[in-house]
């Protein structure tokens, strides 16, 4: 390439509007299980900026976000396989067709599924006690006994310092931050197995007398038992173990997998007016693990995406391109739900432009982009942030246990929301345990998310430069990278690693 600078142009944009806003939705079976909604009317030209505004006032005066994530949480936790799960799912369906989407489906898959028994933790020595713990998913039925070896939070380093062999590993759930990148919980599991445990304790790192939950692997049972304890009864293992004294720890986990179990996702879509095979997809998941109703974690997103689906319903005769609204199904143990999405339409995989994953839209330190891999969209992602007036970071930074890892995977362009900006504490606060409640979520911020989806998307779906382009496998071996990949291989993920 010529080494002198060359100036890229401003994105086109090819903007239409309708003659008659606010038709309401039909409800006729329409093509592929969508239940199809009413065409648009006669069109005239509208601004750019006209639209903005119509976006945001309607985004920013309106409680329907907030009164969606309420209704989602009082469903329940919405874990994969659950009854709350499928109240939800056709509760987000009818959303759609209510908001005026021109087709709306619940897409079944089936997965490994899986029910909480009962779990105890005791100490037999120095001294015998019984502990309250909680099961991670996937994980079935086990009795063992072994010694406790504390490793810290489970770094290579840390993990090949310490004989585990036949012992139980305790570590902490915080990826620290003096090292060079986040250390997923199935990377720490992973290596315990590796190294012969046979049985591992995750102590949640911040105090509060709660347990953290968290996947263990997607497809098949954890082959030991995992379990959570919180941060106070780890820190009293431990000070039993001082002085050198041998700790002693009795693990006894009851839970149920269920093979062949059923699930669904919920998909809304603007059909594009303009070329109407090309996508962009907007997905974030809903589920919440069983322990609570995850409101932050993910309910706020997966209300960010309708409410972003529901203020570009009233412009969709100003939309070129399809944009399809997924709300995701059981991230939680294993992006099952965005997985089956991609299989499930892989004959539309090369004509997917953009795929924008929403897991932690809705809190105030989530709004910047990280894209996943492709450099090319880095400087159009920014000056689209920049014409915005939308203090909108925008980096690489790939992240393989969110929805947007499957689309990578198969070299789709993609980005997820995530938070550039700052220093990252290593922690989740109250993420993946009981208190992750709607109190936690305001509904400043799921607005604040939505408005700044809605206008990125449209402005996507409408660019006739988007430099964007389906990456090969080889490509996406490249800028997944020999790290993530033994992460992945690690973690159970087959798509690299056989």
């Amino acid at each position: 390439m010529p080494c002198h600078a060359v100036r890229r142009p401003r994105a086109r944009l090819t903007v239409l509007a309708r003659a008659k806003p606010g038709q309401p939705a039909g409800r006729a079976v329409g093509w592929g299980g969508f239940r199809q909604g009413e065409k648009g009317e006669a069109l005239t030209h509208m601004s750019l900026r006209e639209i903005d505004k119509s976006i945001v006032g309607e985004i920013w005066t309106s409680t329907e976000a907030m009164d969606n994530l309420g209704r989602l949480c009082a469903f329940g936790s919405r874990f994969g396989g659950s009854e709350s799960e499928r109240l939800a799912v056709d509760y987000m369906v009818d959303k759609y067709l209510e908001y005026g989407m021109d087709r709306a489906a619940k897409e079944h898959y089936h997965h490994l599924g899986w029910v909480r028994g009962g779990a105890v933790a005791r100490t037999l020595a120095p001294e015998a006690k019984e502990y309250r713990c909680i099961s991670l998913p996937h994980v079935g039925t086990h009795d063992v006994t072994g010694e406790l070896v504390y490793v810290g939070h489970g770094t290579s380093h840390e993990f090949d310092a310490y004989d585990i062999r036949g012992k139980v590993v305790m570590l902490n759930t915080r990826s620290p931050s003096y090292f060079p990148r986040p250390i997923h919980r199935k990377e720490k599991l992973g290596r315990a197995i590796e190294g012969g445990a046979v049985g591992i304790v995750f102590m949640r790192w911040e105090p509060g007398l709660l347990e953290e939950t968290g996947s263990t692997f997607h497809d098949r049972e954890c082959p030991i038992p995992a379990i959570s304890v919180s941060r106070e009864v780890g820190e009293e293992w431990r000070r039993m173990a001082k002085g050198g004294r041998p700790v002693t720890v009795r693990i006894t986990v009851d839970n149920e997998l269920k093979p062949n179990a059923d699930s669904w996702n919920a998909v809304g879509e603007i059909q594009g007016r303009g070329t109407p095979e090309e996508i962009v997809v907007v997905g974030a998941h809903f589920d919440g693990h069983d322990v609570a109703v995850g409101a932050m974690d993910d309910g706020a997103g997966a209300a960010v995406v309708m409410e972003a689906a529901r203020a570009l319903a009233m412009h969709k005769e100003q939309i070129r391109r399809t944009v399809r609204f997924c709300c995701f199904s059981i991230e939680e143990i294993g992006l099952q739900g965005s997985t089956a999405y991609v299989k499930a339409h892989q004959d539309e995989l090369d004509r997917i432009r953009f795929m924008l994953n929403l897991d932690g839209a809705g809190r105030a330190d989530a709004n910047d982009l990280a894209v996943q891999g492709d450099t090319r969209l880095i400087p159009y992602l920014r000056r689209m942030a920049g014409e915005m007036n939308e203090p909108m970071a925008v980096d690489t930074n790939i992240v393989l246990f969110t929805d947007c890892y499957p689309f990578l995977a198969q070299g789709v362009p993609a980005a997820t929301c995530a938070n550039l900006s700052g220093q990252s504490a290593g922690v989740r606060g109250y993420g993946h345990t009981a208190a992750d409640t709607l109190d936690k979520v305001s509904l400043r911020g799921l607005q604040t998310s939505a408005v700044q989806v809605a206008r990125l998307i449209l402005r996507v779906a409408n660019a006739e430069d988007w430099p964007g382009a389906r990456m090969s496998p080889e490509m996406v071996r490249e800028v997944i990278g020999p790290t993530n990949l033994e992460v992945l291989r690690l973690a159970g993920r087959k798509e690299f690693v056989g």
